[in-house]
């Protein structure tokens, strides 16, 4: 009896930790987020930005993100969904990180609202496409930006895509910052990319891991 109950726990804690990569484990997610980040905004600061590599830019949100559900659905999910199951105070952090991007949202829309009503214009594609990306940013967190990797990529790729939109760019004294998102986004994906592979390991069937041995 206690080699069953012992084979169920150990059985559940595995499937929770299968369940970590359908939302707050990217894994090699994270890996490739990392490195579009700061790939991104070094073009950014350094190269001239013609049409096509400001289009580029303005995509990497959409091109990191496809990235990541492929790996999710086609890699780490591959033996079936399993949901993670947030705890409450993973809900609560979720939520008060949504909340803060609304805010700032908002405050971004107001003034951009005010800049336009001050000039007495009305707004071209480009500050269109600015406010798109910012109106988009909560929902979006909401949505996928469930780790803290997460939430670095994914805010600073999208802010980088509205601005590249509206025709600017980030100033050089950005990159240390952002060296540094990149560099726990990369250590982290990593990670948890190796978690993964011990507990592939752990739920191989016998004959399996013989093979690979």
């Amino acid at each position: 009896m206690n080699s069953q109950l012992e084979d169920l726990d150990q059985l559940a804690r595995q499937a929770e930790r299968y369940a970590r990569y359908s939302r707050s484990a990217g894994g090699l997610g994270s890996v490739i987020g990392g490195g579009l980040l700061a790939g991104s905004f070094l073009l950014n600061a350094y190269a001239e930005l013609t049409p096509v590599l400001r289009g580029l830019l303005a995509a990497t949100p959409l091109l990191w993100l496809a990235a990541k559900e492929l790996l999710r659905r086609r890699y780490y999910q591959r033996e079936g969904t399993v949901l993670q199951a947030p705890t409450p105070k993973e809900r609560r952090a979720h939520a008060w990180n949504v909340v803060y991007l609304t805010v700032v949202a908002l405050g971004v829309l107001g003034f951009v609202a005010w800049a336009v009503l001050r000039g007495g214009r009305m707004p071209d594609a480009a500050l269109l496409g600015y406010a798109a990306i910012v109106i988009a940013i909560p929902f979006v967190a909401w949505r996928w930006f469930w780790s803290a990797s997460d939430f670095l990529i994914g805010v600073l790729l999208m802010c980088q895509s509205a601005v590249v939109i509206h025709g600017g760019s980030y100033p050089p004294i950005w990159l240390p910052y952002i060296a540094l998102c990149a560099a726990i986004a990369i250590f982290t994906g990593w990670r948890e990319h190796r978690e993964y592979l011990a507990l592939r390991a752990e739920l191989a069937p016998p004959l399996e891991r013989a093979e690979d041995l």
